[in-house]
């Protein structure tokens, strides 16, 4: 079919052949195995997604744990003390 987009090849390596079968599985409605790739590239793109903001959240929800647990480590000045040792 005629596409102006760049088109990818792939191998039918035994992992791309698994990574198939289990798309058949999931929507055995679809007998073209391009759109059952398809749908493992968004599901992946999905998942990938879902895991980074994931991450992000448990970055986030660990600092704002700690966020101003050892403010009493230095003391009132500290930073105007240290800063007027440096130049300008």
């Amino acid at each position: 079919m005629p596409t102006k987009h760049p088109r990818t090849y792939i191998t039918h390596t035994p992992q791309v052949a698994h990574a198939l079968d289990v798309a058949r599985t999931r929507w055995p409605e679809e007998g073209r195995e391009s759109a059952l790739i398809l749908h493992l590239l968004d599901e992946g793109a999905k998942a990938v997604e879902q895991s980074e903001n994931y991450a992000q959240e448990q970055r986030i929800a660990r600092i704002r744990a700690i966020a101003g647990k050892h403010s009493d480590l230095y003391g009132k000045g500290y930073l105007e003390e240290i800063r007027e040792g440096w130049p300008e």
